[in-house]
């Protein structure tokens, strides 16, 4: 099936003909700002792509630095309950995508833009995981729309997923649900939501009142509309409200005419048109707020970057009048633009300023040397080391479990210009988070505090060494036992063969030199005669 036929997808154009570059939607919506101001690209944090899958081999999506000789996978997990239900542990199957949907979706949020870097996505160093629910023609049952939204939820703590995008909204008519099972998806995407994971849904691509159906109409998700370049509602756009009367959507995105990765083509970009398009791009931001905040709640994410948001006075398209909202003086959620359009600057800026006041003259590097994975390689007795700049007070760490919490690093001493993260203290960190691997790949943040100003987070991946280093204190205990016993064992028989042979020697029997001495030269034995104590014996 050719991506014109899509039913998410309102229309397709060629690259650089009349499509829009990716690098014409950051500034559109504020994320270069971002990038240039706090150095937040996303790093560190997976968003998962819930939608026909992802295109492991393009090469804006193959890896996180485009540099083929680092072994740095970008999509860190794949879940396929269309083809593979059964495997669940999310690396069995090689990421793949046979729509090429979902590929673009996965472009928008996380792209790194390879080759030509004109289509960077917007946070281009977070990871993915693509979850398929979607067959090659862009249907996909209820059964396993539900078992990829579950699997996501179940895994949200293994692969750090704080965010999904899920495009389903966008369908007009490739999914047919009871009402029973809508009811079903919707309850689903509010558990998600619940869970920790903020969920973003496109509105759909029907263009009047009243259609954002099934899963968009969801009480807890980020509905998103989509845009036009010149940031006008575009006429294909759902508007609200849902049939259970909610104001949606929440949030509008520039979704038209977006050039991002063409699944299957190796290196090559195709612009699309819809919803689908929108609600990739407005996960990316929440993906750079988790980066700036990782103790951010769905709900927080949602409050924020609908209070930062431009709000846009609505009117419904095909009347052209204007909206009764707007007829209140006090802005408010409309059933067109929602709260309006994102803006990524001051909801990246909220979301870091949300305990400290961020400090640009604040400053944490990382020393240590990374290894070809771009990970930091961390064994028993080994660390972690970085570099500080400005008048830093305290130095604050957490691992990137949403579980966790920043903690103040007690060897830091006022004045140092360098500190560490010692395996010990992350091997006792990860063990105290329940359920949790520590061997392998982890992601720690770490942060430079001054009074009520904190540094921009620094997320650096790291990999513990195997399991004979991280139960060293067990095993080093256990071999340390084990050597004891062996060497008692050693000195009890080495006794006993001494003691024996002290016995042969005072008996003469092993003294080989003794009966020769004893014998004449024909080889008779000598006697001695008795002496007189003897005899008188």
């Amino acid at each position: 099936m050719t991506l014109i036929k899509l039913p998410r997808v309102v229309f397709v154009e060629l690259d650089g003909v009349l499509g829009i570059q990716m690098q014409d939607v950051v500034p559109a919506h504020g994320v270069d700002l971002v990038w240039q101001d706090t150095g937040y690209t996303g790093a560190g944090v997976t968003m998962a792509i819930i939608d026909t899958g992802i295109d492991g081999n393009h090469t804006a999506l193959d890896d996180l630095d485009d540099d083929n000789t680092t072994n740095d996978p970008k999509i860190v997990a794949f879940y396929d309950a269309i083809n593979n239900p059964s495997a669940t542990n999310g690396t069995e199957i090689f990421p793949y995508d046979d729509n090429g949907h979902g590929t673009h979706c996965a472009g928008i949020t996380a792209g790194t833009g390879a080759p030509d870097y004109q289509h960077i996505g917007v946070a281009p160093k977070a990871n993915l995981v693509g979850v398929k629910v979607l067959d090659g023609g862009g249907s996909g049952s209820f059964a396993a729309v539900m078992a990829g939204m579950e699997w996501t939820v179940e895994k949200r703590h293994d692969f750090n997923i704080r965010a999904a995008s899920m495009s389903l909204g966008a369908l007009t008519g490739a999914i047919e649900w009871t009402s029973s099972e809508e009811e079903s998806v919707n309850r689903m995407a509010n558990e998600m939501v619940r869970a920790g994971v903020t969920l973003f849904i496109a509105a759909g691509n029907s263009g009047g009142t009243a259609t954002i159906g099934t899963p968009g109409s969801a009480e807890d998700v980020i509905t998103v509309g989509s845009l036009d370049k010149d940031t006008a509602i575009a006429v294909y756009s759902s508007q609200g409200p849902t049939e259970e009367g909610r104001v949606k959507p929440n949030l509008a995105f520039v979704g038209s005419s977006v050039n991002a990765p063409d699944a299957n083509t190796g290196d090559g970009y195709v612009a699309l048109s819809g919803t689908s398009m929108a609600t990739p791009g407005a996960a990316g931001v929440a993906v750079l707020m988790y980066q700036a905040n990782p103790d951010l709640s769905p709900f927080d994410v949602r409050n924020i970057m609908q209070e930062t948001s431009t709000y846009r006075q609505c009117h419904y398209m095909l009347a052209n009048e204007p909206c009764a909202e707007d007829l209140i003086p006090k802005n408010r959620q409309n059933n067109v633009y929602g709260h309006g359009h994102v803006n990524a600057q001051p909801a990246v800026e909220e979301a870091a300023n949300y305990y400290y006041d961020l400090s640009l003259s604040l400053n944490v590097s990382l020393s240590s040397e990374a290894g070809v994975d771009n990970r930091v390689h961390i064994g028993q007795g080994g660390s972690v080391i970085f570099n500080l700049a400005g008048d830093v007070q305290r130095v604050q760490w957490r691992t990137w479990d949403m579980r966790d919490n920043w903690m103040d690093l007690a060897e830091y001493a006022v004045g140092d210009e360098q500190f560490s993260v010692t395996h010990d203290l992350l091997v006792d960190r990860l063990r105290f988070l329940p359920n949790n691997t520590v061997e392998g790949d982890q992601v720690i943040l770490v942060r430079a505090v001054s009074g009520d100003q904190a540094s921009t987070n620094l997320a650096v991946g790291i990999h513990i060494m195997g399991e004979d280093k991280i139960e060293a204190s067990t095993s080093e205990s256990s071999l340390t036992t084990f050597i004891i016993i062996l060497l008692s064992g050693l000195v009890l028989v080495l006794l006993a063969v001494l003691t024996f042979v002290g016995v042969m020697l005072r008996n003469g029997e092993f003294s080989e030199s003794d009966t020769l001495e004893n014998q004449n030269p024909e080889g008779h034995m000598e006697t001695q005669e008795p002496t007189d104590s003897e005899q008188d014996g």
